[in-house]
């Protein structure tokens, strides 16, 4: 009976509990239901979704690379290529914030009963924002805004502020702004200091953000977000921005105290190192303080966990220099700053910016222009200034570029101007010197494998030591295999190939031929130039002197060409200085050389000219010496008129524009068909038209006309001159078309009809590639697009890359339901189709997590994978036209990458 009696009782309390759960429905609004829903969606659901966002936010935090050279954001956002790892988290916490909607919300009459339902939503928005959704946590913020308004809500006020972030993160300033003062009133009836903190440091954002902020308005908001205790992290940060924006505004004190602070907050090392740099930076210019902060910042140089910072140690030093105003110092220390680059692209960046200006500055422009050329190896997008840069760069590239061919000319022709004897004792001087060089370095390996033998601990290397540990964990074991790969391979870089000592390149025909038995020997044959002369193969083996004496101007032929070489350099040279460095001293100094050692070469009269000038623009008296020169030795030149007229130019241009006018005449006379008048008119303006343009526009309406009067061969002559006489210009181009449409055999044939070619239809250059399209292909950003994997079937399984895509969706892309097919489209080549993606951005976010997955990028790597986006009108021109293929390449990179 008692067993019988428990058995009832449990059944009935079973049963009880199950009625209750089937009673606690989400469409009746009763206490036992609203209580019930409350405790499972806070302790259950919601639970998970803020553990996934958790292990989200942890992900990020490691994607962290804060550039601290340049003021610190607010907040770190990494960049959207590298959001893939946390994708699967955040994913998870959306998930489960949307089944905490569907199953426990409570919402009759547009109230929700619920209490959980605000920190619901709030997990959901924080998952999108931080997977860079913005316009979807933008909807969720501004749904929580409008619905959760009485006091019993907790997350409304956090929600508004997260608003205020989203409305930055997508440019909408305005409506940033407004929401920051609605939040202001809302905040006065709180008591809270998280909420304070983070509405201080969104408005903080702001200003550091918005077109119209105000640093010093930062500062104060950061001060504010400080006092209300944020968290240790964070607070720790705020500090380190306010040092950066209080050293912005030059105040200096302000800053050491603001970065004392960091360094007593024990912060991350890479944050400690560079508040300590700022401090160094920033000292006070006495000779105690300096001492000291040398001393400190010696001893880290010589610390081994400073060995990636030594380029920012060095920087600190310069800027030291900068307070002392010691120039010299500031150069060798952003010397061994660029020096010392380890992975710091900014620092390397930034120094070798500085240090480029300051040579510029002393005119010490091939020394600048090495500076500029390192700084632009990775110049970021947004380095302030970046153009500037580049375009300095380049126009000190050109100056050196052509100050270097006369200083290689000048030695050449040093060299080619000694006696046989002196020029083979010389050559045997340069062979000694590379013979000893080589057994110096052959020396020093040599010593350099004996000593690394010598730390060799046993012969045969086991993976595994004698107490069981692996093989990389025993330096033993590491250094002994060391010592045997080096005995054996000697040093190899890490490269691809590293097995190959020698890796010069062979074509497939080369190769071909060497393993044909039956190939002839070519190694003798004699190759020729366009012009029938025989090409001799340059040496390339240093210890034989044709080495040394191939590009010697040895023959007179040879000398003229070298000579001109440098006239025209020397010119380039002096025009740079003027025009584009506006540098008037060493622009006459190198005219005053070209003059002085090339008295009769075409360019002396245009260097006499620009010494005249240049001296005038520097009120210098030997303006009149060559203004002398120019009118007595080159008295009807073109010149000397410009000298003697200072309205020379303006009578030209009046001529011109005379010309000008009566060429529409003569158009209008083409279009009539007046051929007489044309040619008459034409053959009138050709012999007084300066301007080569206008000419070559005349000669191309008389030559149509003489060819409607005379013939096709009369026609065929002119436009044959007209390529010659104008080539490079658009006329040459359009009488090439033009011949290209008569017939072949056109003797004494008259032309019938009037072609409909006007005279001003000139070609407009590439016509496979306009401003939007390459090859076939053609911008659409927002089509429908696709993301295809196009694999070699020789090197890979179809089906194995195809599970690995569906993993992929399935671990990083959860909440999106994809299509992945495939099918041949050659014969080596099967194409994978990941679909569908809602516009060109969609696709790209998918392409960068896909292309930055570890897999996926080692098989791009060794070419066996290629991965696009593509919009649905080119994917069927992709798939349809093979021979369009390659282009699509250049296109994904210029509109999709937009490499330049």
């Amino acid at each position: 009976m008692k067993r019988l009696a428990k058995t009832f009782y449990f059944s009935c309390l079973l049963l009880s509990g199950v009625f209750f759960v089937l009673s606690c429905s989400t469409r009746k609004n009763t206490p036992i239901n609203r209580a019930y829903h409350t405790v499972v969606s806070t302790y259950n659901v919601n639970f998970n979704a803020r553990e996934a966002l958790k292990e989200g936010e942890a992900e990020l935090a490691k994607k962290n690379k804060d550039n601290y050279i340049a003021t610190l954001p607010i907040y770190y956002y990494p960049a959207k290529s590298d959001l893939s790892s946390a994708y699967p988290s955040l994913d998870l916490a959306i998930t489960k914030a949307s089944k905490s909607i569907y199953k426990h919300s409570m919402m009759f009459r547009g109230k929700e009963y619920v209490r959980t339902m605000d920190d619901t939503y709030l997990l959901m928005g924080k998952a999108y924002f931080y997977k860079q959704e913005y316009r979807q946590a933008l909807r969720i913020f501004n749904y929580m805004s409008s619905t959760y308004k009485e006091k019993k809500w907790n997350c409304r006020e956090e929600a508004m502020i997260w608003n205020v972030r989203t409305n930055i993160r997508l440019g909408y300033y305005s409506t940033a702004l407004a929401s920051l003062d609605e939040i202001q009133y809302e905040l006065m009836k709180k008591k809270s200091p998280k909420l304070k903190a983070m509405y201080h440091a969104a408005a903080a954002e702001y200003q550091l953000t918005a077109p119209d902020g105000d640093i010093s308005v930062a500062i104060d908001y950061i001060q504010e977000a400080i006092r209300n205790h944020p968290k240790r992290a964070f607070k720790t940060r705020l500090y380190f921005i306010l040092g950066q924006l209080y050293e912005n505004t030059e105040h200096f004190p302000e800053a050491r105290r603001c970065f004392q602070k960091v360094i007593g907050r024990t912060p991350p090392y890479d944050m400690e190192f560079s508040a300590v740099m700022h401090l160094a930076t920033n000292y006070d210019g006495t000779a105690a303080s300096k001492g000291k902060i040398l001393k400190a910042l010696h001893r880290m140089l010589e610390e081994k966990k400073n060995l990636n910072y030594k380029d920012q140690i060095y920087y600190a030093m310069a800027k030291m220099g900068e307070i002392d105003e010691d120039t010299s110092d500031v150069i060798k220390n952003l010397v061994l700053s660029v020096a010392s680059y380890q992975d710091n692209d900014y620092q390397r960046t930034f120094s070798s910016v500085k240090l480029g200006d300051l040579l510029f500055n002393q005119e010490q422009y091939i020394e600048a222009q090495a500076y500029y050329d390192t700084a632009t190896l990775s110049l970021p997008g947004n380095y302030p200034g970046r153009e500037a840069v580049i375009e300095k760069g380049n126009v000190l590239r050109s100056l050196v570029e052509n100050l270097n061919v006369v200083t290689e000319q000048d030695s050449l022709q040093r060299i080619a101007k000694m006696s046989d004897a002196e020029r083979n004792q010389w050559v045997q001087k340069m062979i000694a010197a590379y013979t000893e060089a080589e057994r110096k370095a052959q020396e020093e390996e040599a010593n350099r494998m004996a000593a690394l033998a010598s730390t060799a601990g046993m012969a045969n290397i086991n993976t595994q030591s004698s107490n069981g540990k692996w093989y990389f964990y025993n330096q033993s074991l590491v250094t002994s295999g060391m010592t045997e790969f080096y005995r054996y391979w000697g040093n190899r870089k890490l490269e691809d190939n590293w097995r190959i000592s020698n890796k010069q390149q062979i074509s497939f025909d080369e190769l071909s031929a060497m393993n044909d038995p039956n190939a002839t020997n070519k190694t003798d044959s004699v190759e020729y130039d366009e012009d029938g002369n025989p090409i001799v193969p340059r040496e390339s083996d240093p210890k034989k002197p044709a080495y040394y004496t191939q590009d010697l101007p040895l023959t007179p032929a040879a000398m003229d060409s070298s000579n001109k070489m440098v006239i025209n350099a020397m010119y380039q040279a002096g025009m740079i200085y003027t025009d584009q460095l506006k540098d008037l001293k060493h622009a006459c100094e190198t005219f005053e050389k070209l003059v002085a050692r090339y008295p009769d070469n075409d360019l002396c009269l245009p260097s006499l000219y620009m010494l005249y000038r240049n001296y005038q623009s520097m009120e210098n008296a030997k303006a009149l010496i060559y203004k002398e020169q120019i009118l007595s030795k080159y008295p009807d030149s073109e010149y000397a008129q410009i000298i003697k007229d200072p309205d020379y130019f303006k009578k030209i241009a009046e001529k011109e524009q005379e010309l000008t006018l009566r060429y529409e005449t003569v158009y209008e006379a083409y279009t009539n068909k007046q051929w007489s008048t044309v040619i008459a008119m034409s053959t009138d303006a050709i012999q007084v038209c300066p301007d080569i343009v206008l000419k070559s526009k005349y000669d191309y309406l008389r030559t149509v006309a003489l060819g409607q009067q005379m013939g096709t061969d009369t026609l065929r002559a002119h436009l044959k001159q007209l390529k010659t006489d104008y080539e490079g210009l658009p006329v040459a181009t359009l009488a090439e078309i033009y011949l290209s449409t008569l017939p072949p055999s056109p003797k004494n044939q008259q032309l019938s009809r009037e072609t409909g070619t006007s005279s001003m239809d000139f070609p407009s250059g590439k016509s496979g590639e306009t401003m939007n399209m390459i090859g076939s292909f053609e911008n659409h950003p927002l089509e429908m697009h696709y993301i295809i994997l196009i694999l070699n079937v020789d090197k890979l399984a179809v089906m194995d890359v195809k599970n690995k895509v569906s993993n992929f969706n399935a671990k990083y892309f959860s909440l999106q339901k994809f299509n992945v097919n495939s099918f041949y489209i050659s014969k080596n080549e099967q194409m994978i189709t990941v679909s569908k993606f809602n516009g060109k951005d969609k696709s790209m976010d998918y392409y960068h997590a896909i292309s930055g997955n570890d897999y996926f990028k080692e098989l791009v790597r060794d070419g066996s994978l290629v991965i696009y986006a593509i919009a649905a009108t080119n994917y069927t021109t992709y798939y349809n036209t093979t021979a369009d293929r390659p282009a699509y390449k250049d296109f994904f990179e210029k509109f999709y990458l937009e490499k330049k």
